[in-house]
């Protein structure tokens, strides 16, 4: 680290020098919000794929839904191929630039962003030959946590981190040069990256909230609150170590939620259109209408009043000098509360639940849920502090 150190104030006190650094947080900067646009492109195709299985079927392999998706996930692992090609050219022309990157296999540079991404973007690009097979050998199948439907989806939610490490790395090399302009909006980005990676993986947690349920003969274990008190606390608290600004959190479960209405307002006339192109019919019998997103009324509400609570108890642990376990217990209090199944469509289902599971059961997977967010703070707090730090 020292040594990157040192490199950065010889980088900064040659003129020869600065402009080839700028480059570098410039092209991070324009191919991270390209590779952040896949990933949100990806989650409004998913979101249309998803309302087109359920209401109408599977017809043939390339419809406009799935060729949105592809088109996503094109864009993020060209834009992150890029990155690395570009960067490994210089490198080979200016040596002293190689303290701002990440080599691999000893012949490419890039940032650590524009690997993660890449290989995500690779690993949802061979998710999705493999999920059309699967759906000839099987048919229909409306069920998210298929085993190549997980794959593709978790790929992009994964774009989206790796979208963030680019825009993490832009905006500190930035505000090196003093390009405050520069800085706020790759921060801006970071917070729309972290938003489009909790929208990804929120549409995972579909089935969980309603279905999936561990029976262990004793007490019935709902894996929801688990599985979302992973996500929530790794995305959120990651993002309030790794941005200094205040209501960090608050901002992205509000763009995560906008991103909800986004989803409402375009799926379902998209859906109509593509029917009445493709000359077909909605499946009957279906227990709510195309005209309303299915995506978007199973989105979790109750996360608003965790990302609020969690930027007040953060702000006030800095000011009161609070100790990291009294932190922490409160954090994964709060992270649990956020992490109980609220869909738009039913924001009492954890009352619905006690009833269903019992008071046993619904105790047990609360316990388990606080693991989740345990485990998703833990994360969430190391990961911030990689990017607080994070140069390459």
């Amino acid at each position: 680290m020292a040594k990157a150190m040192s490199g950065v104030e010889s980088l900064g006190d040659s003129s020869s020098l600065a402009p080839s650094l700028r480059a570098v947080w410039i092209q991070r900067l324009t191919l991270g919000f390209i590779t952040l646009f896949g990933s949100l492109l990806f989650f409004l195709g998913t979101s249309w794929d998803i309302q087109w299985h359920i209401f109408v079927g599977r017809d043939r392999t390339l419809i406009p839904p799935h060729q949105m998706m592809l088109t996503g996930v094109a864009l993020s692992g060209i834009a992150a191929l890029m990155a690395v090609i570009i960067e490994t050219v210089w490198i080979r022309r200016n040596a002293s630039l190689e303290h701002y990157t990440t080599s691999f296999a000893e012949s490419f540079y890039g940032s650590l962003g524009a690997y993660i991404a890449g290989f995500a973007a690779l690993n949802a690009a061979v998710a999705f030959p493999l999920d059309a097979y699967w759906h000839a050998l099987y048919g229909i199948d409306v069920a998210i946590w298929a085993p190549f439907h997980v794959m593709f989806v978790m790929g992009m939610a994964i774009v989206a981190l790796g979208a963030t490490y680019m825009l993490v790395s832009a905006a500190h090399l930035a505000e090196r040069a003093g390009a405050v302009k520069a800085k706020r909006a790759a921060y801006m980005g970071v917070i729309v990256a972290m938003a489009t990676m909790l929208s990804n993986l929120t549409i995972l947690l579909f089935d969980a909230m309603f279905d999936h349920a561990i029976n262990l003969q004793v007490v019935t274990v709902n894996v929801y609150p688990v599985l979302s008190g992973i996500v929530v606390a790794l995305i959120l608290i990651a993002a309030t170590y790794a941005i200094p600004w205040r209501w960090v959190a608050t901002s992205i479960v509000s763009i995560y939620l906008a991103f909800a209405g986004i989803v409402a307002v375009f799926v379902p006339p998209a859906t109509y259109w593509l029917v009445a192109l493709e000359h077909l019919s909605f499946r009957p019998n279906q227990d709510s209408s195309p005209g309303l997103a299915a995506v978007a009324l199973r989105w979790p509400v109750g996360l608003i009043i965790t990302a609020i609570l969690i930027d007040v108890f953060m702000r006030r642990a800095q000011r009161k000098g609070w100790s990291p376990r009294k932190l922490r217990a409160i954090l994964i209090l709060v992270t649990l509360l956020g992490s109980l199944p609220m869909p738009v469509i039913y924001p009492l289902l954890p009352v619905l639940l006690v009833n269903d599971l019992g008071i046993l059961s619904f105790v047990a997977s609360l316990l388990v849920g606080l693991l989740g967010a345990y485990v998703g703070l833990w994360f969430g707090r190391n990961v911030g502090a990689s990017m607080r730090s994070l140069e390459r």
